[in-house]
């Protein structure tokens, strides 16, 4: 293992789709996935938020054939800037309910 590699807990799965973050006092800004895991998603947002702030974020995932809306709230761990595409945010999940839990769950199988 070299110096700079990641450790996750979870294994991430690409998704490429529609996102919406919103933090506290603003009005919500359109992000587009690229990859989800159990504990966290990658996002492109056109703003750059601070690591530490708390957001809301909907996203649509692929499910069965269909798409399907998870929501969780979670804690921008990083954001930085990617050329003209806007700004590479990880979030790392702190609230999911056991409905959208589920929802994730299963499309990470």
């Amino acid at each position: 293992m070299t110096a700079n590699s990641e450790t996750r807990i979870y294994p991430r799965k690409l998704l490429r789709g529609q996102a919406r973050i919103a933090l506290p006092g603003m009005s919500a800004m359109r992000a587009k996935t690229i990859d989800v895991s159990l504990g966290g998603l990658c996002l492109m947002v056109p703003e750059q938020i601070s690591p530490g702030k708390i957001c809301n974020v909907g996203f649509e995932a692929p499910l069965n054939g269909k798409m399907v809306r998870v929501f969780a709230v979670g804690k921008v761990v990083y954001s930085i800037l990617a050329g003209t595409e806007g700004f590479r945010t990880g979030l790392q999940f702190t609230e999911v309910d056991a409905a959208n839990n589920k929802l994730l769950a299963e499309v990470m199988l």
